[in-house]
């Protein structure tokens, strides 16, 4: 135990008395008194408890003892009383004692059994949980800190510290060298390879520090503001790698920014957590509102790019010493950070919470990873990959030098909720040439926040990458110019686990011969009347063809093979006819540009052997036949 701001300190130090009184919410009968003094014990002169009516017992009297320890957890046993106790208020005497004291807890109990000071560790650590050290390739004598993981758990960025190879100031020999941005890829083989300065305009002789890294990996945000004449200013800036370089880092914006600094820091000390989706921002701070020192803040992206003014994520999360080093899990709900104010095993441990709600003020109560991976010393800088299988970390402990980066497994209690990447391209039918076109993205959950999602475009492939939680299912929109619309969906509605799936889409361009399958075309059961929820899908096929007045189409219905084929035939045929129904009462298209044609069971897409596959068979599809 040391000085602590989350501890009360009396205001006199030499002469004199002061107090503290607290009270409890539930009355008992007193036998035992735990205080805990963690600067300058053996100043307690009287300890006073008072029942619910405010009467005062004298429980404690010094009489001249003694302490030479520098802190200490101090219980102190009283004899059964009359009426049960709510409130204990203990009085200082600076005389017995001087210099600053702290008292940073005071617990009451009827029992005579010794009160413990309790932390709350996480569940079933398993007892062969050990931090593997990723050996010499990664880590080298000098310090490696601040692992900050791709989600594919492809790459690894992180800073190296005074490292020789870093980039310092060419016009004097003599500077110091500083931190830069490093980074290592994993080859085929799961194997680290030897890491490399990720160089100029990102590094540069100032201090360099990666914050997060974007879904696909291609985009950077990293700390300070980069400012002409290679000065460098707090805040947060994003960098992306396009044509094999990385750009000049560009400012977030955050509305009323502010970054103080502590009482025992020279300069303000800020770190950052960027949601995968890049809509949220949680920060480490010192400013206002503060429950002191660094807090923990977050900030929402707006329509113009930039992020809303920090909000101070709550009492739960923020206590009145420092709180930083935040990672968001993939889940966005998942937080893991460091913190010095919540109990635990050394100087700052690391601590992962839940978010409850959408105010993002509401989590769970934080739990200490536990003292496998929390020590003595100062820990923090947590990340973990999309799969939640490992996480890294940076630990001076068994370490080759400095600071190394260290892997340990994921144990179940502080393992986010299960997430798949999802990736891919938008590409034209039968020639596969890449669409850069925006992917369109809904769920069929009202909980599940899409709104101003964001899905990532690789600059150079324009390949998209999205990580979705998984017990969901996605609904696809693609609308491009020159196009057939495009409808499509995944389900993830029965997955548990993590998943990486590739799922391509292939559009149809606007021309004869063009064919089109109309997905969100929904007929009830053996039924050919259409439901309302088709009306959006038959809309769109109004649309084009009001583009095209000259377009021809051929509507042909098909059924699986289930049942009569002659009933099936008569089926596919009544729907068509009432797809065509629709376009000319309601779409007003001439009838005489509409074709169909009844195949049946004739011509399946997929097999009948399953419900889901057969699903597949039932359809409408739409052909150009003439432009």
């Amino acid at each position: 135990m040391a000085d602590s701001p989350c501890a009360w300190e009396p205001n006199g130090s030499q002469y004199g008395e002061d107090y503290v009184k607290v009270g409890f919410t539930k009355a008992i009968d007193v036998q035992q008194i735990a205080i805990i003094e963690n600067l300058n014990p053996g100043a307690i002169a009287r300890i006073f408890g008072y029942d619910e009516a405010g009467t005062e017992y004298l429980l404690y009297q010094n009489t001249g003892q003694k302490t030479t320890v520098k802190s200490r957890f101090w219980r102190v046993f009283v004899k059964p009383m009359k009426q049960p106790i709510n409130a204990i208020k203990i009085v200082v005497n600076h005389r017995i004692s001087k210099g600053r004291k702290q008292y940073d807890a005071i617990a009451i109990s009827d029992s005579q059994n010794f009160i413990e000071f309790n932390i709350n560790v996480a569940k079933d650590i398993p007892d062969d949980l050990q931090k593997e050290n990723l050996g010499p390739t990664v880590n080298s004598p000098y310090g490696e800190v601040a692992p900050i993981i791709t989600p594919d758990g492809n790459t690894l960025y992180f800073t190296r510290l005074n490292h020789p190879d870093n980039i310092r100031d060419e016009n004097d020999k003599d500077a110091e060298i500083k931190q830069d941005i490093w980074f290592s890829k994993r080859n085929i083989a799961g194997v680290w390879m030897p890491p490399e300065n990720l160089g100029p305009p990102v590094n540069d002789a100032n201090l360099n520090a990666a914050a997060t890294a974007s879904a696909s990996g291609s985009g950077l945000f990293v700390l300070n503001l980069y400012k002409p004449g290679g000065r460098q200013e707090i805040g947060l800036s994003r960098t992306t790698f396009s044509d094999g370089k990385w750009s000049y880092p560009e400012e977030v914006r955050i509305t009323d920014f502010q970054a103080k600094k502590t009482e025992k820091d020279k300069a303000a000390n800020t770190e950052y957590a960027i949601s995968h989706d890049e809509n949220i921002l949680v920060m480490a701070l010192n400013r206002l509102p503060s429950f002191g020192n660094n807090d923990l803040y977050v900030s929402f992206k707006e329509a113009d790019g930039s992020y809303s003014r920090p909000k101070n994520m709550g009492s739960i999360l923020n206590t009145a010493d420092n709180e930083g080093s935040p990672f968001l899990s993939a889940d966005n709900k998942t937080l893991y950070f460091n913190s010095k104010g919540h109990p635990g095993f050394g100087d700052s441990d690391i601590f992962m919470t839940k978010r409850l709600d959408e105010t993002w003020t509401n989590w769970s109560e934080p739990l200490n990873l536990g003292p496998k991976i929390n020590t003595e010393r100062w820990d923090a800088f947590f990340t973990i990959p999309a799969s939640g299988e490992f996480a890294y970390l940076s630990s001076d402990n068994n370490s080759l030098g400095g600071e190394d980066i260290f892997r340990i497994n994921l144990f179940k209690s502080i393992k986010p909720d299960a997430v798949a990447i999802l990736d891919g391209s938008i590409m034209e039918k039968d020639v596969n040439t890449i669409i850069d076109t925006p992917l369109g993205l809904k769920s069929n959950s009202d909980s599940l926040n899409l709104k101003g999602f964001n899905i990532e475009i690789n600059p150079d492939t324009k390949a998209y990458k999205v990580i979705l939680p998984v017990g969901f299912k996605y609904y696809f929109d693609i609308n491009e110019k020159g196009y057939l619309s495009l409808q499509d969906s995944l389900d993830l509605t029965r997955e548990g686990n993590y998943r990486e799936i590739t799922k391509n889409f292939h559009l149809s361009p606007i021309r004869e011969g063009s064919k089109m399958v109309l997905e969100n075309l929904i007929f009830a059961q053996g039924k050919y009347e259409i439901e309302t929820s088709s009306y959006d899908e038959l809309e769109k096929l109004v649309k084009i063809m009001k583009e095209y007045p000259k377009m021809r189409i051929l509507l042909e219905g098909h059924t699986d093979n289930q049942g009569d084929f002659t009933l099936n035939v008569k089926l596919a045929k009544d729907r068509v006819d009432e797809v065509r129904n629709y376009l000319v009462k309601k779409g007003k298209i001439s009838g005489s540009r509409i074709d169909t044609k009844s195949w049946g069971p004739i011509k399946p897409i997929s097999s009948n052997s399953t419900p889901e596959t057969r699903k597949k068979n039932r359809r409408v599809e739409f052909t150009i036949l003439k432009m």
